[in-house]
């Protein structure tokens, strides 16, 4: 005659992971998001400020200018690397090596970066020789770095 036994133990395991899949939903924005004042360089030619959220919609949306959209395009080319990596961050999350807010910071984190590097690396419409001369530069979104550094994130 055999006899056997199954001990079942509950170290809470199934549990945890359940809990993570109800709360792993998260939304992280990259963007301007305050009422930042876009200081204008000595030669922008403009005395008057404007908020960076403006300065950005300005570029992302061609508004008086050519557009040379920045944020839509970084994320999209980036949308591979940014899914992977939210998906490596399910199991230390579990196993309680990692918390859920961190991880969702990482991805803002990682997005940014994305951003900015975009803003450097990125093919965009020509700057028109006027604003060339004025800027003493031939580079687009890249005056007194401002724009470039205030770029940030959010998690909700």
């Amino acid at each position: 005659m055999i006899i056997t036994s199954t001990v079942t133990r509950d170290n809470g395991l199934l549990d945890r992971i359940r809990l993570v899949a109800r709360r792993y939903t998260a939304k992280v924005s990259v963007g301007y998001f305050g009422n930042e004042q876009h200081r204008p360089s000595i030669t922008s030619g403009s005395p008057n400020p404007i908020t960076m959220n403006s300065l950005a919609a300005i570029h992302e949306l061609g508004l008086g200018v050519p557009k040379r959209a920045f944020i839509e395009p970084a994320l999209q080319q980036n949308r591979n690397k940014h899914i992977k990596y939210a998906g490596r961050q399910i199991t230390p999350i579990i196993r309680r090596r990692q918390s859920l807010n961190n991880a969702w910071q990482g991805l803002g984190v990682m997005a940014v970066a994305d951003v900015q590097k975009y803003m450097v690396t990125a093919t965009f419409t020509p700057l028109a020789p006027a604003i060339i001369r004025r800027k003493g530069s031939s580079k687009p979104l890249i005056d007194t770095g401002q724009m470039r550094q205030s770029i940030t994130y959010r998690v909700k």
